[in-house]
């Protein structure tokens, strides 16, 4: 999988050289594919819990292209509240199950297949994609 970042641990993004905590310094703001189901589109907003929020963006995105597709553990786990206690973010390849996912070390001797996003109450999505895309504003 393609990708202009990396992950420092889980859930903190490392690009060039800025540092960002989507765990705890973000709270996804949205999650959702375009109509054609070709893309899927992670938004974060810097909340209060931020430290030096000057120095990081107020908006992170994360969009993941090409062969997309979005694998869910749990359906009914989507009923509960997505955003109160943050999530996890990592990589994910074949091999892993819906309790396993790969840091960057790892990710760096098996090509990931895409992002998997883990929700404080049990939901798991996997985004199966090509390409994902950091951006900030």
């Amino acid at each position: 999988m393609k990708r202009n970042f990396k992950f420092d641990g889980f859930s903190v993004v490392r690009w060039g050289n800025n540092s960002i905590d989507l765990h705890n310094a973000y709270d996804l703001e949205s999650f959702g594919t375009d109509l054609t189901g070709s893309e899927v589109e992670l938004g974060f907003t810097r909340n209060e819990h931020a430290i030096d929020p000057d120095k990081l963006p107020s908006k992170v995105t994360l969009i993941c292209t090409g062969n997309v597709k979005v694998a869910f553990n749990n359906l009914g786990a989507i009923s509960a509240s997505l955003d109160d206690q943050g999530i996890e973010i990592a990589y994910f390849d074949e091999g892993c199950d819906w309790l396993t996912f790969l840091d960057e070390d790892i990710a760096r001797s098996q090509e990931p297949v895409g992002l998997h996003v883990s929700f404080v109450n049990g939901l798991a999505v996997r985004i199966f994609c090509n390409e994902t895309t950091l951006t900030t504003q």
